[in-house]
């Protein structure tokens, strides 16, 4: 799939504006902060200006077991991913284990999104989405009632071009990425695939695929995602309404995931408290799950160094920090996110929060 002359314009452009702009925090150093950026941007587009991933060979790179995470957007599969992607035998669109803080979701990568399948395409940019609420970012609303039909695939929605193009694309970055691309995992974490579990395993048949399902609190992340990860808006909407969607977005993406895990192999779930309260214990399951050697070096532990290309506030590592949105969450706010999620919250092992007793009030001022 081309990508059109204005759209890689305004690629390389929103990479000049990232590179410059004070997004991801400041070490301290301005010439520091742009160097971090230039090696993260560089890592992460080598794939697109190799000349390995046009030789012939990458058709015969084995694509073994790959894994995919799925979740809802901070709900901690960035840091669990991590402990996997510190494995010498993963590796990301960003590189090997030897830099494993870099993005590791394909399907929001405008790049990697010309190479894509559009059913394949993550949450931003998404133009081509029209919707009277919602702009082309759909942060945290992806799978909400009304925008679910715009994301959600099943395996009668495969095409075969689609899924060779697919595979190629994930060979090419095991090709280009890895020290022996003969024996290594690829690893994913785009979080519309949440809703398109049929569709990865029909692309990936025959490849063994491997899912985990990441999950986390509703109350406290509802709560967050309307402050954190917001999507683009048409129109203003009130605060009630937003937390709404946010609740919708959190049932539907996992109710659909599990129902779909029924009938899709190799699932597995993991509760994001669980991994705080004890992240050996998950990390060693997950090994053990996924067919990983396990390295006391995946469990975030002091003493670890992030690699030089890590965003200056990222925190995503060790420590490890208990939830701090839970205790924020209002009684209104309780009873909007429990009338959604409530029934397969509980299905989880959450229980509704005991609330701070305040009103809702707008995102933006949260």
């Amino acid at each position: 799939m081309a990508q059109p002359p204005a759209a890689l314009e305004a690629g390389r452009l929103a990479g000049l504006a990232y590179l410059l702009s004070a997004a991801g925090g400041t070490s301290g150093s301005r010439a520091r902060d742009v160097a971090i950026k230039a090696i993260r941007l560089y890592r992460r587009d080598r794939w697109r200006y190799s000349l390995r991933r046009r030789l012939p060979a990458v058709d015969r790179v084995p694509l073994d077991r790959p894994i995919f995470f799925l979740g809802v957007q901070g709900g901690g599969e960035t840091i669990v991913g991590r402990c996997l992607r510190r494995n010498d035998a993963v590796v990301s669109m960003s590189g090997s284990s030897s830099y494993w803080t870099g993005i590791d979701e394909l399907g929001v990568v405008r790049n990697r999104m010309a190479q894509l399948p559009t059913t394949l395409w993550g949450c931003k940019f998404r133009d081509d989405v029209e919707h009277p609420l919602f702009g082309p970012n759909h942060n945290s609303v992806y799978a909400c009632d009304a925008l679910l039909p715009f994301y959600r695939r099943t395996g009668d929605d495969a095409d075969e071009v689609d899924g060779r193009r697919f595979r190629r694309l994930l060979r090419e970055h095991l090709f280009v990425y890895a020290r022996d691309p003969s024996r290594v995992r690829f690893f994913d974490k785009t979080h519309t695939n949440t809703v398109k579990l049929p569709l990865l395993a029909a692309y990936l048949e025959g490849c063994d695929p491997f899912f985990v399902l990441v999950v986390r609190n509703p109350y406290s992340w509802c709560y967050r995602a309307v402050r954190r990860k917001r999507p683009s808006h048409r129109v203003a909407l009130a605060p009630e309404q937003e937390l709404r969607l946010a609740a919708e977005h959190w049932s539907n993406s996992y109710r659909i995931a599990l129902q779909d895990a029924r009938h899709v192999p190799n699932v597995t779930v993991v509760r994001f408290e669980d991994f705080v309260a004890d992240p050996e214990a998950v990390v060693r399951r997950l090994c053990a799950v996924l067919d990983l050697e396990l390295d006391p070096a995946m469990v975030p532990q002091a003493g670890h160094r992030l690699p030089f290309a890590t965003l200056p506030d990222d925190r995503k590592w060790y420590p490890l920090f208990l939830d701090p949105w839970l205790e924020k969450v209002g009684e209104r706010e309780a009873e909007v996110i429990a009338s959604v999620c409530e029934p397969l919250a509980t299905e989880l092992g959450y229980e509704r929060a005991a609330t701070a007793g305040a009103t809702l009030s707008r995102a933006a001022g949260g």
